[in-house]
């Protein structure tokens, strides 16, 4: 399994580690699986944490159609990351964001996984040119 991140998703993902260099950013992903691959093409800043309850995850699963692939985060914690090893998150996609100098992104790939306990598998990242 692997992720394809499409320009504008990327372009999205740029302009908020610009906003602010402290950056705190949490959201979804928007997209499609096709495949073994997942692909994100819309990205949905969220307050951070993601979301105030499970039941407004699930208004937005429902709201966008079965087309929120999962998660992304700058600066991830430990709590952040407990609220994803969770079992509504099985199967999604979470990308941890570091900015880096010369304004780029370092992008690590997961996919919250189930054996015994819930943990994030590393994938592979696809980037559009």
């Amino acid at each position: 399994m692997d992720a394809y991140l499409s320009r504008e998703a990327r372009q999205i993902l740029e302009a908020l580690s610009l906003v602010s260099s402290n950056s705190k950013s949490d959201g979804f992903l928007i997209g499609h699986k096709r495949g073994h691959r997942l692909f994100v093409e819309k990205i949905l800043p969220s307050k951070e944490g993601f979301f105030p309850s499970l039941q407004t995850y699930h208004q937005l699963e429902e709201f966008f159609e079965g087309q929120l692939l999962g998660f992304f985060s700058f600066r991830t914690d430990e709590k952040k990351m407990s609220r994803l090893l969770a079992p509504y998150a099985y199967g999604k996609l979470f990308l941890e964001i570091n900015s880096i100098p010369q304004n780029q992104l370092a992008i690590t790939p997961y996919v919250v996984d189930y054996e015994k306990n819930f943990f994030l598998r590393p994938i592979k990242l696809k980037k559009s040119r």
